[in-house]
């Protein structure tokens, strides 16, 4: 089975296939025109927001406290050490 419509058939009349024809062209490059000016606007907003949270200071970090170990630790008891038995 083939698919049908995939591709647009242009009209038989060569003045409408030429209108067709600019036509998608002039959409293609509008559509390439407000994409390139959207991208333009959000990397300007980024590039504000960067600078403005650089200007402001950010945040000030507090200093950390000697007494306290950051992570997830077990307490082990002190015993003899289990070794790998003795070769005879």
């Amino acid at each position: 089975m083939r698919a049908r419509f995939t591709f647009p058939t242009l009209p038989l009349n060569p003045v409408i296939r030429v209108l067709a024809l600019a036509g998608m062209v002039v959409m293609l490059i509008g559509l390439l025109t407000v994409g390139l000016v959207v991208g333009a606007a959000v990397l300007a907003v980024a590039a504000l927001v960067v600078a403005i949270r650089r200007w402001r200071g950010g945040r000030a970090s507090r200093p950390a406290d000697p007494s306290i170990i950051e992570g997830e630790f077990t307490v082990v008891t002190p015993r003899q050490r289990a070794g790998l038995p003795r070769p005879e």
